[in-house]
């Protein structure tokens, strides 16, 4: 219900007005409906009876679509006033008739202040990782903004669980922390511990802070004046798969320098801000239900493809989105879908090499993770963590009911363009 009010608010504002609003209703319990029924009359509301996940939710309404176009937004994006303007203009550009889609500029939220943390590495046994400091928590102006920090150009992802959830650092690296909507000043506490006592400094635009950093936990108090420059970060300037297949967010956690800036053909779509050409989604048949959460757009992308349309990412189209607000990032229920639906996309889309490669990566990864924990947790004398071969094991057993189903969808697929062409749009990992 949080984020209803500002995403349906923008749609208020578009500069088009010749549009109808439906909001599907993912059997929610927390007063949506009332608010949509007292405030927003003018909205049609789909409800389901539960929750069908973000590809059945999308679906319940893109199955009823009678429209030339149908354009998808997430209830926590806020779309700025020609977006929906912008959005479906190349659909009207010579030339275009095999296109698809339109994907959106995704920015985060928030506006956000780089901040450089450097300190002395280490390495662990045989752990490959550079380490710098383990990070916990960073609180600005007295709230907990943790979650919202973009980690990946500084860290090397999450450990442990609950309250003992941290971070280790690179011995040098970038973290973008949330800001207020306001001027300033903040105060910008971050949280942190070593493997030894070491100093470790926090720089920004305009200033510095180095403190001492101790086996314990132990805490830095930062000021940042007003008029500090504060930056927008990419969340996705249309979508890629990556040669090891995994998909990725194009630009995603990048400082917008205005390097995306360039209407171009992508690979895949993003589905929380597309418009979509209503012929292509109905002889695609939408997303995939089965996939319930996580790579069904990209799934349907790839399907498009192989059909012959193609899919175009418009810049000019800007949204922010409240990254991960419905759905946490590495939660189990996140670690769950991206593992187990990144293998069904596999199979269903992929030429078989590369399919079979992936799935049989999959288990002997596990095996060799479940070994590596034992063998550190016995040189630690601790208990060796078992959450995450479990939840290996549940995705492998889902992924193993779900297989017969996800052949016979590739059997029977669109066969316009060759598998291995499209594979030809491919990011090379390094």
């Amino acid at each position: 219900m949080r984020w209803l009010r500002p995403c349906l608010d923008a749609l208020a504002r578009q500069s088009v007005t010749d549009f109808i609003v439906w909001v599907v209703d993912n059997a929610s319990t927390d007063g949506s409906v009332a608010l949509l029924e007292r405030e927003y009359p003018h909205v049609r509301v789909l409800r389901n009876e539960e929750n069908l996940g973000f590809a059945g939710g999308n679906d319940t309404a893109l199955r009823q679509v009678t429209t030339q176009y149908a354009v998808l937004l997430n209830n926590d994006a806020v779309p700025a006033p020609d977006w929906l303007d912008r959005v479906l203009a190349p659909f009207d550009e010579p030339g275009q008739e095999r296109l698809a889609a339109v994907t959106s500029k995704v920015v985060f939220a928030p506006r956000f202040l780089p901040m450089l943390l450097s300190t002395s590495g280490f390495r662990v046994n045989s752990d490959p990782r550079q380490l710098g400091v383990k990070l916990s928590s960073v609180v600005v102006d007295g709230e907990n903004v943790t979650t919202r920090v973009l980690w990946e150009r500084l860290t090397w992802g999450p450990e442990g669980e609950g309250a003992g959830r941290f971070f280790w650092s690179r011995p040098e690296g970038e973290l973008l922390v949330p800001l207020p909507d306001s001027t300033g000043p903040w105060e910008v506490v971050v949280r942190w511990s070593a493997e030894r006592r070491k100093d470790a400094t926090l720089t920004w635009d305009g200033g510095s802070e180095t403190g001492p950093v101790d086996t314990g936990w132990s805490e830095v108090c930062v000021d940042v004046p007003s008029g500090t420059p504060t930056v927008d970060v990419v969340n996705n300037a249309g979508s890629v798969v990556l040669t090891s297949g995994y998909g990725a967010d194009r630009g995603y956690q990048e400082v917008d320098a205005g390097q995306y800036d360039v209407a171009e053909e992508v690979f895949a779509l993003c589905g929380c801000a597309v418009a979509l050409r209503t012929e292509a989604g109905h002889a695609a048949d939408w997303f995939d239900d089965d996939f319930f959460l996580y790579y069904e757009d990209t799934d349907l992308a790839w399907r498009l493809r192989a059909a012959g349309w193609t899919i175009r990412y418009e810049p000019s189209a800007v949204v922010r989105h409240v990254h991960s607000a419905t759905s946490v990032e590495w939660s189990p229920t996140f670690v769950f879908h991206t593992d187990r639906n990144r293998l069904l996309m596999l199979v269903k889309n992929a030429s078989a090499r590369r399919a079979l490669a992936a799935v049989l990566r999959y288990p002997l990864t596990t095996g060799s993770m479940a070994v590596r924990s034992v063998r550190h947790a016995a040189r630690a004398r601790t208990r060796p963590p078992v959450r995450p071969t479990l939840m290996r094991l549940r995705v492998m057993l889902s992924f193993l009911r779900l297989l017969p189903t996800m052949l016979a969808k590739r059997a029977a697929g669109p066969r316009a363009v060759r598998r291995r062409e499209l594979e030809r749009w491919f990011v090379v990992t390094r």
